[in-house]
């Protein structure tokens, strides 16, 4: 494996995590990394963008992944798809299969993960958390159908996802640094066919104060808010940070 290509969005393009210079890192990079150093050197190409859809991670990311040609693919992505006002978890399957078709037919080996409960300890009302929840596990069903049917191998983060709160930004929607890291070191495991490093205990909600609630709300619903009524997508003027191979070395 000397070559490796990452899809998917935020998750992958690292939000939550990021370097001294304000760019977004995360898990891709921390696992490309960690590959280096076990194999002396590895090019490592990322092509997520925040804010994508399967949809749109299908029609915008998976023939210039091909064309990279990998020994080794990573496809998170499903997240934005629950927050759509329409959830579609039939075509979610249909767009993964053919993300994982078209990626192992390179001859790629390509792992994908199923995703834990969207928003933990975000402060959300309960009728609105228990659909989001509905639809995660919708949206992991999918996922791992989807993985099976094309030999995909699938890292059960849903499962495995620690109860520690310190695994989450601010935003209580992405992974902060320490949460990437684990991702990583998860990735790594389940490659190299190693026990998981997490304790296996699945996620507890995480008690939130009012003041923390209204603070979430200005800080992070507001500004999502206004990019819905001004119809900016979250990822618009936002390129893949890494659309050709970066050479990692040890």
């Amino acid at each position: 494996m000397r070559r490796y290509v990452a899809l998917g969005d935020s998750l992958t393009e690292g939000i939550g995590d990021f370097a001294a210079d304000g760019s977004p890192r995360g898990w891709a990079d921390r696992f490309a990394q960690g590959l280096a150093t076990r194999r002396g050197e590895l090019e490592y190409a990322n092509l997520a963008v925040r804010g994508m859809t399967t949809a749109q991670v299908l029609a915008t990311q998976l023939r210039p992944a091909v064309a990279l040609a990998p020994d080794l693919a990573s496809v998170i992505v499903g997240m934005n798809d629950l927050l759509r006002p329409r959830f579609d978890a039939g075509g979610i399957r249909r767009d993964l299969g053919a993300i994982y078709r078209d990626l192992a037919a390179t001859g790629a080996v390509v792992l994908t993960a199923t995703l834990p409960e969207p928003g933990l300890g975000v402060p959300l009302p309960a009728r609105m958390r228990a659909s989001f929840v509905r639809r995660g596990r919708r949206l992991n069903d999918a996922i791992r159908h989807a993985a099976a049917e094309h030999g995909v191998r699938c890292l059960d983060l849903a499962a495995s996802t620690p109860t520690d709160p310190a695994i989450w930004s601010s935003d209580r929607l992405h992974p902060s640094a320490h949460g990437h890291q684990l991702i990583a070191d998860e990735f790594l495991a389940f490659l190299h066919g190693l026990p998981s490093g997490v304790d296996g205990r699945g996620p507890a909600a995480v008690a939130v104060k009012p003041v923390e609630q209204v603070r979430w709300v200005a800080s992070h619903v507001g500004p999502w808010l206004w990019r819905r009524m001004t119809s900016r997508a979250p990822g618009e003027g936002v390129s893949a940070k890494f659309p050709a191979y970066q050479l990692l070395r040890a």
